[in-house]
C-alpha cells in the first residue's frame, strides 16, 4: 500500500471518527464529561512521565521541567476533574472575549477608515456575538458547561466534515473536485495552530543538525515534473526561534515580486506594536529570502500553488486594485540619505530601515480601506494574503476572529500532502541551504 492510499484511508477514518466524537459529545456529553476529563488527565500524566524518562536518559533539563509540569497537570485533572473543567471553561470564555475585543477594534478602525457599510456591520455583529457568548460562559455557571460541550461537539463535527471533504476530493474525478472546492474551511483551534511553524522549525533544525535529512532535500520537493503544473503563485511562511517571529509571518510571491504587509512604521506603533499604520512593501525574492534567513534568523517555507489562467487573472486584478489604494512611504534611513545626511545603517534601529537597506524594498501606506490600520490579531499579514488568494475562488481559510500564520501553514501543508491538492511544490529556505550575500546598492 503506497503513501497516497494510506493518506486517503486516514482522511476517511479520521473524519468519520471526529464526527462520531462530536455527535457523542452533543448527545451524551454531560454524562461523559468527568470520565473523559479523567482519561485525558491520565494520558497527560503518561506523556509527562515519558518526557521525564527521556530527559533523565539524555540528561536534558528543559524536557524534565516540561515533563514535571505535564505530570502535575495530569494528576490534577484525574483527581480534581471539576477544577480542570472550570479552568478550561474560564480559558475558553476569556478567548471568546478576546475575539470580541479584536472585532471591536476592527469596528472602530472601519469607522475611522470609512469602510463599506457591509463590512462595518459584519465587524459589529461579530463583536456583539462574541461578547454575548463570552459573558454567558464567564458568568453563567449552569450554561458555561453546556456551552463548552455545544462548542466542542459542533467543532468536532465540522472539522470531521472538512476531513471527509478532503477524502472525497482525493477519490472523485478532477472535474468534480474543481466544482466542489470549498469557500469556507474549518481549521484547528488558534492555541494549537499558532505555534505550528515554530514546532516545525525546531524539528527541522534538530534533524538537520544531526544530518538525519539531507540539506539538498530542503529544496525542489515538487510533487510533479510536468511544466504545465508548475506553480504560478507562492505563499511564504516565515518563522524564527524567538520573539514575535515564533508565531510566524506570511507573504505572497507572484510575478517576480514579494508582497508583504505589517506594522513596519514604528513611529505609528502602539499597544506593544499590536496596532499601527498598515504598511505594505514590495521586494525582489532573492534579496528578501537572504535578508529573512540571515538578518531575521528565520526559516522560510515556500508553498507553490497552481492556479488556472482565470484564477491567476483574478489574483492579479486584486493586487492591482490594492496597489491602486496606496501611496509611497519611505523608512527613516532612506529619508535621511535622500536629505543628504551622512547616515549609516547602524544609526537606525527600526526594522523597516534595516529591511530597506538589505532588500531595497519599496514601502507603501494605504489611503483608505481595511488595510489602512494594522491589528496583529485581525488585519495582519495573513489577511492580506487571504484577501488576494480568495479572489481565485480557492478554499483558503476564511476566519472570523483572530487569525494567525500558523492556520495558513496548517492548510498549506495539508494541501501539499494531498495527491491532488492545490499546493504542487514546497521549498524550505534556511541557513543550511541559502548562501549569505551582503546588500550592494548604488
Amino acid at each position: 500500500m503506497d503513501r497516497e492510499q494510506v493518506q486517503k484511508i486516514w482522511l476517511a477514518l479520521y473524519g468519520a471518527g471526529l464526527i462520531a466524537v462530536g455527535i457523542t459529545i452533543l448527545v451524551q456529553g454531560q454524562f461523559l464529561l468527568f470520565p473523559a476529563a479523567q482519561i485525558g488527565g491520565a494520558v497527560i500524566m503518561f506523556n509527562g512521565l515519558h518526557q521525564i524518562i527521556r530527559a533523565y536518559v539524555k540528561k536534558q533539563r528543559i524536557p524534565l521541567i516540561s515533563g514535571l509540569g505535564f505530570l502535575l497537570l495530569g494528576a490534577v485533572t484525574v483527581f480534581v476533574p471539576g477544577m480542570t473543567l472550570g479552568l478550561l471553561t474560564l480559558a475558553l470564555s476569556l478567548y471568546v472575549l478576546l475575539n470580541a475585543a479584536v472585532k471591536l477594534i476592527d469596528f472602530i478602525a472601519a469607522l475611522r477608515n470609512k469602510i463599506a457599510p457591509d463590512d462595518i456591520f459584519a465587524d459589529f455583529f461579530a463583536f456583539v456575538s462574541f461578547l454575548t457568548f463570552g459573558v454567558i460562559m464567564l458568568f453563567g455557571s449552569f450554561y458555561s458547561q453546556r456551552m463548552l460541550l455545544l462548542i466542542s461537539g459542533i467543532y468536532c463535527v465540522l472539522y470531521g466534515l472538512t476531513e471527509l471533504t478532503d477524502f472525497v476530493r482525493e477519490v472523485i474525478p478532477n472535474r468534480a473536485k474543481t466544482a466542489m472546492r470549498r469557500k469556507i474551511r474549518v481549521s484547528l483551534p488558534l492555541f494549537i495552530s499558532t505555534f505550528f511553524p515554530l514546532g516545525v522549525l525546531k524539528n527541522y533544525q534538530k534533524r538537520l543538525d544531526s544530518r538525519e535529512i539531507d540539506i539538498e532535500k530542503l529544496l525542489a520537493e515538487e510533487k510533479v515534473n510536468d511544466d504545465d503544473a508548475k506553480p504560478n503563485i507562492h505563499v511564504l511562511i516565515h518563522v524564527s526561534g524567538d520573539g514575535v517571529g515564533m508565531m510566524g509571518h506570511c507573504d505572497l510571491y507572484v510575478d517576480g515580486e514579494v508582497l508583504s504587509y505589517g506594522n513596519y512604521d514604528e513611529s505609528s506603533a502602539r499597544l506593544f506594536n499590536a496596532l499601527g499604520d498598515g504598511v505594505m512593501f514590495v521586494s525582489e525574492f532573492d534579496k528578501y529570502i537572504n535578508f529573512s534567513v540571515y538578518s531575521d534568523k528565520q526559516m522560510v517555507f515556500d508553498y507553490g500553488l497552481k492556479l488556472s489562467d482565470e484564477q491567476i487573472a483574478r489574483v492579479r486584478e486584486e493586487i492591482k486594485r490594492i496597489k491602486g489604494s496606496v501611496y509611497r512611504w519611505k523608512p527613516p534611513y532612506q529619508r535621511a540619505l535622500e536629505r543628504g545626511e551622512e547616515a549609516k545603517p547602524e544609526d537606525f534601529t527600526d526594522y523597516c530601515s534595516g529591511l530597506w537597506h538589505g532588500t531595497d524594498a519599496k514601502f507603501y501606506k494605504f489611503r483608505s480601506g481595511k488595510f489602512r490600520s494594522y491589528c496583529v490579531m485581525s488585519t495582519n499579514c495573513v489577511l492580506l494574503a487571504d484577501s488576494i488568494l480568495s479572489k481565485a475562488g480557492t478554499d483558503i481559510i476564511k476566519i472570523v476572529g483572530i487569525i494567525s500564520p500558523g492556520a495558513y501553514y496548517d492548510y498549506l501543508q495539508r494541501e501539499y500532502l494531498l495527491e491532488n491538492g492545490l499546493v504542487v511544490s514546497r521549498d524550505i529556505y534556511s541557513k543550511y541551504n541559502v548562501a549569505e550575500s551582503l546588500p550592494t546598492f548604488d
